[in-house]
């Protein structure tokens, strides 16, 4: 569980091959090959407004284009990959892809609902470098760069609420209009963690163009059903309101584990003027996670059917066949939440070089977790020895966040700038205990209750006020100089108190955490088409990365990392295509390490360098080609495993690949018909599921294809198979669940059809 003290190639011919194919994550089309015109300003959470005129009129959530024939046939597998569009996530400047000098990645909602990804974990995991895991307790957890879990910042419409291996949910997609990756440290942006990267998961808004409907029902195996519906309505010439609702629900792969979400999403925009808008929206989700928290290893002399080929142990422990589908968790089981959301947006542009924008929110959420977790095979009795484990919270966060941004020559040359604050004020109480467990037997356990819980109550605050400022100067034609700075103090209370309600005075503490990250950067224009970039940024985070879980004896600075970047960004072929391929390395300092029995220190490191690659090639008008392959060398340095005593120095970080790669292609109007025909392959390759790196976890690949085929204007039928060749492999290890992987999705068939208009 998230809270338990933290239980904390591709070969060269396939790189070769997605150099010669193009981008994964992008693609939709236009009738034309030129990038669609951005038709609106960026928003203050970190979105782009921009629509493509077509045939049939503006293309928002369900773009389109234009058929030979005259007919206007419904495209959302893929999209133009557009590096001349605004990219808010990594900068609130309004820097375009082009422009901004870091690695930007994109899925909008057109392709998340073709490709079938009804949880944001799936769509995210489909981006160039991104790998996605986690169980229950870490619901949601993302590999990026060499970093995991708390070191990958989550945020939503642009804010942070906390670190992502306690806060995160999967979340449904039907209510979404992209999800933004910035790879590599954003600390300069976001503050605290995002050593590895930062994921903005952007919800749809009003438009005041146009009235739009879309209703989404489907059903898979594994008694897998997805509905949606929502649209736009425009009620004058400045007032329009947008609202979605999406439920999810599987009896899941796993007997015995079933999953289910309800998200509610709405806004309403009041726009008077061209220069002043303002925007109150609300996000409801309640959500009962999947109670599989992994299947267990067990010693290859008492596997008598393993599997092969998905993992290997120096002792020989093996996955058995007949232990595949079976759950060792509690009849009384809990894995719920429930949370609310409301922001207000304000953007004022009082002249043509100044823009006022605010965004004040607030947000609870309840969340509870009961279960049995840990799952360790008993070589005497033969039996699965379980635990008990349940932990309860209750977080309430205001915030607000303000900037101006000037847009005023200097020194006469152009120049863009903006400066800002963010405040917010947290309370976090968690309450846990740990009650006693018991064993079961492995092929047919027992599911019994969770037993009497007796809770132990901690109490957490935090003050955040922070000072940004962000700046581009065109020194010369094409050559740009692009550079932040944020200073941040954090004032944490941590009260702990005892299962009998007493104050605990020697646990509990209070700190002030001071935080300062800059960065730098230039782009320079090669042609004109092509952009060369270099950048320096930094990180900070807490010693052992989640704040809510430092204690009074670790009292340390926080941990530190920088990033070297360089890159070359172009289009191909006057706009039929694009590609991005970027080298960097990261170093974090300060890490938490054992020294001795009993005694920590933050003298660890942990380094990581790689290239990544992505681009994508539109061959014909109807067939396109996309691609991208990472590969990543991250090492622990100087570095005891402080939750094992384990000695890791040169050892890679769990759950981190060495390479990865997605595949896809798209093939439009077979045979005349409006008929659209798409799939991809994902590879993972080797990673490791301990910081011993005794646990290997071996290389897969997964396809996904799909069919869509339009009814008539606005109906839309898919049907698409996922892991198609029902590979059998292991998605995730957590450390803090030793005993015990978490085993991908097997094969799943779905049709669904989408009505929009």
């Amino acid at each position: 569980m998230i809270d338990r003290i933290r239980r904390y190639k591709i070969q060269a011919s396939f790189a070769a091959l997605a150099i010669a194919c193009s981008s994964a994550a992008h693609a939709q089309s236009s009738p034309t090959l030129a990038p669609p015109t951005p038709t609106g300003a960026p928003q203050n959470d970190g979105t782009a407004v921009s629509s493509t005129q077509t045939a049939g009129g503006t293309a928002t959530t369900s773009e389109t284009t234009q058929a030979t024939d005259g007919d206007v046939i419904t495209v959302t597998g893929w999209r133009l990959r557009q590096l001349d569009v605004a990219a808010p996530t990594a900068s609130r400047l309004n820097l375009s892809v082009r422009e901004t000098p870091a690695t930007i990645d994109q899925i909008t909602a057109g392709e998340i609902l073709t490709r079938g990804f009804r949880t944001v974990e799936e769509a995210t995991d489909s981006l160039p470098g991104l790998t996605s895991g986690g169980s229950p307790g870490d619901p949601s957890l993302f590999s990026m760069r060499g970093f995991t879990g708390e070191q990958v910042t989550i945020l939503h419409n642009g804010i942070y609420i906390g670190p992502a291996n306690m806060i995160n949910r999967p979340g449904n997609t039907f209510n979404i209009a992209s999800i933004d990756v910035l790879q590599g440290p954003a600390s300069v942006l976001y503050g605290q963690g995002a050593v590895g990267g930062a994921i903005n998961i952007v919800n749809k808004h009003p438009d005041l163009t146009h009235d739009s409907f879309e209703a989404l029902g489907s059903y898979g195996t594994f008694n897998t059903v997805s509905t949606g519906f929502g649209g736009n309505k425009v009620l004058s010439d400045s007032v329009a309101i947008q609202g979605d609702a999406s439920y999810h629900r599987t009896d899941g792969y796993v007997h015995n584990t079933p999953s289910d979400s309800l998200d509610l999403t709405g806004a309403i925009t009041y726009k008077p003027t061209d220069a002043f808008s303002l925007e109150f929206s609300m996000d409801y989700l309640k959500d009962d996670l999947s109670p599989y928290y992994g299947t267990p290893l067990v010693p290859a002399s008492f596997g008598t059917d393993p599997i092969k080929g998905i993992l290997s142990t120096p002792d020989g422990q093996v996955i058995d066949k007949r232990t595949q589908f079976i759950s060792y968790n509690v009849a009384d089981h809990r894995t719920h939440s429930t949370q609310y959301w409301p922001r207000l947006t304000l953007n004022w542009q009082p002249n043509d070089w100044i823009t006022v924008s605010n965004n004040a929110y607030y947000f609870h959420a309840d969340r509870q977790w009961i279960n049995a977790e840990n799952y360790d095979f008993d070589t005497t009795t033969k039996q699965i020895d379980r635990d008990r484990f349940f932990v309860f919270h209750k977080q309430d966060i205001e915030g607000d966040q303000f900037s101006v941004s000037f847009n005023k020559p200097v020194l006469g040359l152009e120049n863009k700038a903006v400066i800002g604050a963010d405040y917010s004020h947290l309370n976090f109480i968690r309450s846990r205990g740990f009650p006693d467990g018991d064993s079961v037997d492995i092929f047919n356990p027992n599911p019994g209750l969770f037993g009497p819980i007796q809770e132990r109550v901690s109490p957490t605050r935090w003050d955040q006020g922070s000072l940004f400022g962000e700046d581009v100067l065109t020194i010369a034609k094409g050559l740009h100089l692009v550079t932040g700075l944020r200073a941040e103090r954090i004032y944490l209370t941590r009260e702990n108190y005892n299962v009998d309600g007493s104050f605990n005075a020697g646990t509990s503490f209070k700190r002030t955490y001071k935080l300062f990250n800059w960065r730098a950067g230039v782009t320079y224009d090669l042609g004109p088409l092509t952009t060369a970039y270099f950048s320096y940024s930094t990180g900070k985070d807490p010693v052992n990365s989640n704040i809510f879980l430092v204690n009074a004896g670790e009292n340390f600075p926080l941990s530190s990392a920088h990033q070297f970047e360089g890159g070359i960004k172009t289009d191909l072929a006057g706009g039929r295509g694009s590609l991005t391929l970027a080298l960097y390395s990261i170093d974090r300092k300060n890490i938490l390490t054992q020294i001795a029995l009993d005694t920590v220190s933050n003298v660890g490191e942990q380094k990581s360098k790689g290239v990544e690659f992505s681009g994508q090639f539109k061959v014909t008008h109807n067939w396109t080609l996309i691609g991208s392959a990472t590969y990543t060398d991250a090492k622990y340095e100087n570095f005891v495993d402080p939750n094992y005593g384990v000695n890791a120095s040169g050892n890679t970080p769990p759950d981190v690949p060495d390479w990865t790669g997605n595949v896809w292609t798209t093939f439009q109007h077979v045979g005349g018909l409006p008929l659209e025909i798409g799939g991809g392959v994902k590879y993972v390759g080797n990673r490791y599921g301990n910081t011993s790196n005794t646990l290997k976890l071996k290389d897969y690949a997964t396809g996904i294809v799909y069919v869509t085929y339009t009814i008539q204007k606005g109906i839309d039928f898919t049907l698409r198979v996922n892991n198609v060749w029902d590979k059998t492999f292991v998605q995730w290890a957590d450390i803090f669940y030793p005993g015990q992987v978490q085993l991908g999705e097997p094969r799943r068939v779905e049709g669904s059809v989408l009505v929009h208009f």
